[in-house]
């Protein structure tokens, strides 16, 4: 492992880490344990989806010659692969539970499932002689951990807002497509080199990811 893949390996269990020290600091007395729990079940999340990962290889889903396997293998298997494990854990983990709230509990879970996921992912990727021949391999892995904060805090926010309205099945459908779509969207940029789309859209969604969590965060001192 060279320095670049150790920085990105590091990047989601430091982001996972410090949320968890955050939160353990603003409230001392606190139980913390589902949190840590949830960056287990994450992992198990991206341990379901490097297996999805592996059953495309198999299938040779992963050989990106035409426009339309581009597609499919970014939206279908990676996008809607990885984020559908973790909207399970989010969804049947974290959200049953009476300490989550609304949108601002779902943002944290979800951020910790993701970091988790994300982390496996990484590995997968760092160890896989046939990715780090990929021209876009060094860009990838650097910012996968800092978008998937993105990714999360899309379904988080949504998932959490169904359980604060009552209205699960909906928002946790809206979360669920709107992460799956715009990681589809990351990764369809890196398979069709459309750089410029990428940086356009990654601004544009860290512009709602932030609105979303002030929504989240003004909720909650309401409630």
């Amino acid at each position: 492992m060279n320095l670049i893949e150790i920085v990105s390996a590091a990047i989601p269990l430091v982001i996972a880490g410090g949320l968890i020290g955050i939160i353990k600091y603003k409230f001392p007395k606190g139980n913390i344990s589902s949190l840590k729990y949830a960056f287990i079940w994450g992992i198990i999340a991206g341990l379901a989806s490097v297996f999805i990962q592996y059953l495309a290889h198999w299938m040779n889903l992963d050989s990106l010659r035409s426009l339309k396997r581009m597609t499919f293998f970014a939206f279908i298997v990676i996008g809607g692969g990885q984020e559908f494990f973790k909207f399970l854990v989010l969804r049947f983990y974290a959200l049953p539970k009476n300490s989550f709230k609304g949108s601002s509990d779902g943002i944290i879970y979800s951020i910790i499932i993701g970091m988790a996921c994300c982390f496996v992912i990484l590995i997968y990727y760092i160890l896989s002689p046939t990715m780090k021949n990929l021209p876009y391999y060094n860009p990838m892995i650097t910012t996968m951990g800092l978008v998937s904060v993105i990714f999360a805090i899309f379904m988080g926010f949504f998932t959490g807002l169904g359980k604060a309205r009552k209205n699960k099945f909906v928002d946790s459908m809206t979360g669920l497509f709107a992460a799956a779509f715009i990681h589809g969207l990351y990764k369809f940029c890196f398979y069709t080199e459309e750089y410029t789309l990428g940086v356009i859209a990654a601004i544009a969604e860290l512009i709602i990811a932030i609105i979303l969590i002030i929504i989240s965060v003004r909720t909650q001192e309401v409630s």
